[in-house]
């Protein structure tokens, strides 16, 4: 949950929660306590740093991120402390024990491991709603959108961000993957792609999908968030691999692999 961290996030109806945790959110959404998108993701990085530091790491409050649409409510819950688990235990199996250590203590990332098993075995009908990534957005993430579901904010708490269902998420995703099993050699590719899919497949069919750049912004001026028209280059870049058009195809998965490129090389600059 650092700062330059984009997110997916998918946003469950209240119906498609389970009796207990339905009633639980239904609470919190009662007692106003669900934070707005740019308040909610500092409060979250904080929640997160205290989280990681804890032996083991406790937060306080569970929080949710919360859509109304057309009279229903939708609701992402956090999920702060399984993923930082996950993100912690994550960190120390790829990084040299002596970087890992710097970070986090070896003691700490034992318990996050053995808490987030814990967790997983405890109650497996619950989901993290939120994927996250720093440093870039994943360019297979936009296969689940069209540009036009672009959400452009530059005035006040500046956001870019999409929106969609959880059907036309699905169908995207998996016309995408089709097609490059048909069109493509690079498993990697295709692989992390199929993990997306399976992601989409854990929640309730009328959810909603978020990409939000969240921190990313900042590495963006007012010109280039405009000009950014990731979704739809990958979108046309997929539906030139399904005609043949192979140049067509690779130039508009440049254009945004260059773009994201870019903001990676922030991370290693001096």
């Amino acid at each position: 949950m650092f700062a330059y961290t984009s997110y997916l996030r998918a946003y469950e109806p209240l119906a498609g929660f389970p009796p207990e945790e339905r009633r639980r959110w239904e609470r919190y959404l009662s007692d106003g306590q669900a934070p707005d998108r740019a308040h909610g993701v500092l409060a979250e990085q904080r929640a997160a740093i205290v989280a990681a530091i804890g032996v083991p790491p406790k937060t306080e409050v569970e929080h949710a991120f919360v859509h109304r649409l057309s009279g229903v409510t939708y609701v992402c819950p956090w999920r702060t402390q399984v993923r930082t688990w996950a993100a912690m235990t994550e960190f120390r199996r790829s990084m040299p024990d002596p970087i890992a250590d710097a970070f986090f203590p070896k003691q700490a990332a034992e318990v996050a491991e053995r808490e987030l098993a814990r967790w997983r075995s405890t109650t497996p009908e619950l989901k993290a709603h939120i994927l996250s990534e720093t440093w870039q957005v994943p360019l297979r993430w936009f296969l689940a959108f069209e540009g036009e579901e672009r959400r452009l904010v530059l005035s006040g708490e500046r956001s870019v961000s999409y929106l969609t269902t959880m059907s036309n998420a699905r169908r995207r995703v998996a016309r995408s993957l089709a097609i490059l099993r048909r069109t493509i050699e690079d498993e990697q590719i295709v692989d992390g792609v199929e993990e997306l899919a399976r992601w989409l497949e854990d929640y309730h069919p009328r959810s909603l999908v978020e990409l939000d750049y969240g921190g990313l912004v900042s590495l963006f001026d007012d010109v280039d968030l405009e000009s950014d028209e990731s979704a739809a280059d990958i979108q046309h870049a997929v539906a030139c691999l399904a005609d043949g058009e192979t140049d067509e195809a690779t130039d508009a998965y440049a254009r945004v692999a260059t773009r994201w490129g870019a903001v990676r090389s922030v991370e290693v600059a001096n």
